[in-house]
């Protein structure tokens, strides 16, 4: 009995070229997340044979791992979370639930409420509400939230944002306290 063909996955060149242009996908894409949910190990020895190299995150949803360093969009992408973060529990909300189950308005965002987040986001060369409808244009994109004109909400692969703040946080805290990282 011969072996079926990976290059007859369900969904393969859709999925593919999802993951290669960066997107995350997760249980809200439906057919395409399904089928790499059902064949996950299939297309993880596809893509490894090909050169990529996909994670399958804790909370459900698949990317390709990308390089050591963020990319300017990502920073971007990472400050805008962090305000966002910042801001809720500044409003003594929970974070975590705050950012899953609102839906947020770009005009509304805090982003440029206090001088401090207005100097972070002209650092980031962002200076007006159209520079952070970009910001949710590639989070958009890139499958950490859903957009519908001014009006977008996050969905689960935002939990690499988290993971991402939560690292930098401990990092942090370990400079602070004279805890150095060991020389591999």
């Amino acid at each position: 009995m011969s072996e079926a063909s990976p290059f007859n996955l369900p969904y393969l060149e859709e999925i593919f070229q999802h993951l290669c242009r960066g997107r995350h996908i997760c249980v809200e894409d439906g057919n395409i997340y399904f089928a790499l949910h059902d064949n996950a190990a299939a297309f993880q020895d596809l893509f490894n044979h090909l050169g990529f190299e996909m994670e399958v995150h804790s909370r459900d949803f698949y990317y390709f791992k990308g390089g050591k360093s963020l990319s300017g969009r990502s920073e971007k992408m990472a400050l805008f979370i962090f305000i966002l973060m910042e801001y809720l529990e500044g409003q003594g909300e929970s974070v975590e639930e705050g950012i899953l189950t609102k839906t947020f308005s770009i005009s509304e965002l805090p982003h440029f409420s206090t001088e401090r987040y207005r100097g972070y986001m002209k650092e980031i060369g962002i200076e007006d509400s159209d520079g952070l409808a970009a910001i949710v244009s590639n989070l958009d994109k890139f499958g950490f939230a859903q957009r519908r004109g001014d009006i977008f909400r996050f969905r689960s692969p935002i939990y690499r944002f988290f993971d991402i703040c939560s690292s930098i946080v401990h990092e942090g805290e370990k400079s602070d306290s004279g805890e150095r990282e060991p020389i591999k």
